[in-house]
């Protein structure tokens, strides 16, 4: 039996990637892809393409219910899957057997048949085979992920039609997936070949997990092995790891797991269009811990970058004005900040837009480390300035160009330096770095002349081997206002490794609040010395009016 209606809806969460949407939809109910059981039928969703034959991506949507509940009439689900048929895909929403009506593996056996209906159909729907992809929620984000990694198991197959083609998938989302069961007493625990964890290998189709860190039902660290046991295998896997429960990754969590999906979707399927600007989405420190939570974004229009921002940025707009930005060059002069992030993402998210040097990184040293040269700073600033201009933008109208701080670690300050004489720099922060009499980077002590705004060193103590050249700079600088703002006890790596950053991010948030927000209140701290929220800190200045 099928049902057909004609569908006109609004774009949900349009805003996160500026897509020009479909005007219409056809919607296709309760269609058959298996006769073994009233169970096995799927709604498809399709754009109405008026004299165009082009082959179009596919995303398969499996909703959740612990095997035994749940259905493809789930509003999320819905609403999720006309949406992407809105962006050009083809989408299903597919039913299977409870495991009350069969047992196991039989839910596995019926989403690989309804992805073999799909292959078989490919040409009626104006499906590219190839560029198919699933995702589900719980029970829905383990079959899901069974689709992309168990293609090779034909056990696994069932006795379903349409066995001349493959359930192979080009790549998988999960949102709180069992990769296992972790009690082995559990009878389905003693079949690894029914789970995820039973195919840790490279070469996997990539996969995105969407995981909840205070989770009931799905153990997060099952799912953080999970993740872990496959990267080291040499497989593609982002992780995104969300402050909350079960549902988080569903529902909850739209705001951060829904450009996440759309990024993931668009870079593996290849769905790309001159309108979407983002991907790829990562959120470390489940956002930080200021009013607006923040993300990391791959932007299509500056490769080598991370920005990290509030991911609703008209919500800070709306309340604050314009947001001031912060460009940011790393240690060693590297193209990574992965080591940095949980800074970044604390200044983030108390309302700032940060550009970083280096292309966006899963975890630190999964590939090898470049240097950059310092003019990748103007690049940054010319991009953010650009972007601001652009009626097309995300960002259009929503940076404030007059507030650009720059700033650095070790090698990554002296590229600040590099580019002191920017007019556009309101202000510097240099960590754990110092010229002195060396030369690095294209800086140089003769680079302290060009500057012309108010610069704070944040150093770790003698120990850090960066305090000489500091302090040689502190005394040299004789026109700009200067602090100078010691934490003995944090060495050359600072705190950028504890949660949110640690103490160098608050330092540095409280730094940026007055001199690009006009904080005044937080002069105290930098002009008086007066750290006691800050214990462990010593503070020093001078040049200040």
């Amino acid at each position: 039996m099928m049902r057909v209606r004609l569908l006109t809806v609004c774009l949900l969460l349009c805003s996160f990637l500026n897509i020009t949407a479909q005007k219409e939809i056809k919607l296709t109910c309760d269609v058959s892809y298996n006769d073994v059981s009233p169970s096995c039928v799927l709604d498809i969703a399709e754009p109405v393409d008026v004299g165009s034959d082009a082959l179009r991506p596919a995303v398969v949507f499996i909703h959740g219910g612990a095997w035994s509940a749940g259905s493809k009439d789930d509003m999320v689900f819905r609403n999720l899957m006309i949406d992407y048929a809105k962006q050009g895909y083809v989408t299903l929403s597919v039913e299977y057997r409870f495991h009350q009506e069969a047992e196991f593996p039989a839910c596995i056996e019926d989403v690989k048949c309804a992805v073999r209906w799909l292959k078989a159909h490919a040409k009626e729907y104006k499906v590219d085979p190839e560029r198919i992809g699933c995702t589900g929620h719980s029970a829905g984000g383990h079959l899901a992920m069974m689709l992309a990694v168990s293609s090779e198991n034909t056990a696994l197959e069932g006795d379903g039609p349409w066995k001349e083609y493959s359930s192979s998938v080009a790549c998988a989302v999960g949102c709180a997936p069992p990769t296992e069961i972790g009690n082995p007493n559990i009878p389905w625990a003693q079949h690894p070949e029914w789970w995820p964890i039973g195919y840790i290998k490279a070469g996997q189709p990539p996969l995105l997990l969407l995981q909840g860190s205070e989770d009931p039902l799905v153990r997060p660290h099952l799912t953080d092995d999970y993740v872990n046991k496959m990267r080291k295998a040499g497989s593609n896997v982002d992780y995104i790891r969300i402050r909350g429960n079960h549902d988080v990754a569903y529902n909850a969590g739209l705001e951060f797991t829904r450009p996440a999906m759309d990024a993931f979707f668009a870079r593996h399927l290849q769905h790309m269009r001159p309108e979407q600007q983002i991907v790829k989405v990562k959120v470390p420190e489940a956002g930080g811990s200021g009013r607006f939570k923040a993300f990391a974004l791959s932007e299509r229009s500056l490769p080598g970058f991370v920005v990290y921002r509030p991911v609703d940025m008209n919500r800070y707009v709306s309340r604050n004005g314009k947001l001031p930005v912060v460009v940011y060059a790393n240690g060693g002069c590297m193209n990574t900040s992965v080591h940095v992030e949980k800074m970044l993402t604390e200044i983030a998210s108390h309302g700032y837009i940060v550009v970083a040097i280096g292309e966006m990184q899963n975890y630190p040293h999964d590939r090898a480390e470049q240097p950059t040269p310092s003019s990748m700073l103007v690049d940054a600033m010319d991009w953010v300035v650009a972007q601001n201009a652009d009626t097309k933008s995300a960002y259009y109208n929503k940076v404030d160009v007059d507030a650009i701080a720059a700033a650095g670690h070790s090698c990554g300050g002296a590229q600040v330096l590099a580019v002191a004489n920017d007019s556009r720099i309101k202000t510097y922060m240099i960590l754990n770095a110092g010229m002195g009499e060396m030369e690095m980077a294209g800086a140089s002590k003769k680079s302290l002349k060009q500057l012309h705004a108010p610069i704070i060193y944040m150093i770790g103590g003698k120990g850090d081997i960066a305090y000489e050249n500091a302090r040689q700079d502190y005394k040299a600088i004789k026109k700009v206002p200067v602090v100078f703002a010691d934490m003995p006890k944090a060495g050359h790596g600072a705190t950028f490794a504890q949660p949110f950053g640690g103490d160098f991010a608050k330092m540095s948030v409280r730094w940026l609040d007055w001199q690009l927000k006009g904080h005044e209140q937080n002069s105290k701290l930098f002009l008086e010395a007066d750290v006691k929220e800050f214990p462990e800190w010593t503070m020093e200045s001078k040049n200040f009016k």
